[in-house]
């Protein structure tokens, strides 16, 4: 099967995509935490689609990562700064867990 070399991703929209799923991260967890804040169990005031957010985003970023780096690769191409700013926001979800389960021990 023979693919087009128009069919590829742009790095430049992979990066795009991370850094707006990043945002779209924090913002359902401000939206989890200011629905949970005055509940007992800590999870019956949370829209659906927030937590479906908090759990999807950072496995996506996680998996669009690689493909990044790999499609600049191709290209023969180094790294650009909106790429590593795309990369830094997709290991902005983890890190902020990491310090918050970290702080609440």
């Amino acid at each position: 099967m023979l693919v087009s070399s128009q069919s590829r991703i742009s790095p430049t929209v992979l990066s795009g995509a991370m850094i707006a799923f990043s945002v779209l991260w924090f913002g359902s967890a401000l939206v989890y935490y200011l629905t949970n804040r005055d509940s007992k169990d800590g999870t019956s005031g949370a829209p659906v689609w927030s937590l479906l957010f908090l759990t999807l985003i950072p496995l996506t970023t996680f998996l669009l990562a690689p493909l990044l780096i790999r499609e600049r690769r191709k290209e023969g191409q180094r790294l650009s700064a909106i790429d590593y700013c795309a990369l830094i926001a997709g290991i902005a979800p983890f890190a902020f867990v990491s310090f918050v389960v970290l702080v609440n021990r």
